[in-house]
């Protein structure tokens, strides 16, 4: 494990609230800004790109350097986790 308890924790506690996020985002209609066809996969995309977007910014602000390749595959496996969960929630 390269990634420290704390930051794996705040990971975490991040990917649960973009969990509680979707089903706010899923009757906001975005279709109708984005003409989007398919809203759900869309929203799955949006969510788990921010989701990516701010590990990897939290990731700066806490280590003060770029992971290391280690480093993204610890992030990437538990955004993966999460993943499923994300589209199970678009299709609840």
């Amino acid at each position: 494990m390269a990634l420290d308890v704390k930051f794996r924790q705040l990971l975490q506690n991040e990917l649960e609230k973009t969990l509680s996020r979707i089903i706010q985002d899923k009757n906001s209609k975005l279709s109708n800004i984005w003409k989007c066809k398919n809203e759900d996969d869309f929203l799955y995309g949006w969510h788990l790109g921010k989701a990516d977007d701010f590990c990897l910014n939290q990731y700066f602000i806490h280590y003060h350097k770029t992971p290391t390749k280690e480093d993204l595959d610890e992030i990437q496996g538990m955004l993966f986790l999460h993943a499923n969960d994300f589209r199970r929630k678009l299709y609840e």
